[in-house]
């Protein structure tokens, strides 16, 4: 089995509780992806839990002529801590959120594994531009937080 991960990390000038609020809505995370993907895309569901774990969220895309219908599920809710989501789609979304002297540093990673060698690169890089996107997608996250 081969993985490709990619993990960024940014500070956010606020308390770790607002920024976990804020990004364990579904909503805000589909709001921060890289405009090219949101223009084909369209968040179709989102069902959160009392507890987080077993939420979910779906979206419709058009990519390369291809029309799909995709989900991810909450797979681990740690108050303030992490939050894990499976896509349907393969890859694993963590973020993580550790207070720091002025705020907090939230870390968001993206992993994707395949049983065929090689074809989590290709997914990979089929799909987007890897630490760029996620260093936009933090920066979206920020900017939603601080102001």
């Amino acid at each position: 089995m081969t993985m490709t991960v990619h993990k960024r990390s940014i500070h956010i000038d606020a308390p770790v509780e607002m920024v976990f609020d804020h990004v364990q809505d579904p909503r805000n995370f589909f709001a921060v992806f890289p405009e090219r993907d949101r223009d084909r895309s369209e968040l179709t569901s989102v069902d959160l839990t009392d507890d987080g774990v077993g939420s979910t969220y779906s979206w419709r895309v058009g990519w390369f002529g291809l029309h799909m219908r995709a989900s991810c599920t909450r797979e681990e809710y740690v108050v303030n801590e992490r939050i894990v989501d499976q896509s349907s789609t393969g890859p694993t979304w963590t973020f993580t959120f550790e207070p720091d002297l002025t705020g907090t540093t939230l870390t968001l990673s993206f992993e994707i594994s395949s049983k065929v060698p090689l074809l989590d690169r290709v997914e990979d890089r089929l799909g987007w531009n890897g630490d760029e996107d996620l260093d936009r997608m933090l920066a979206g996250f920020k900017r939603a937080i601080e102001e």
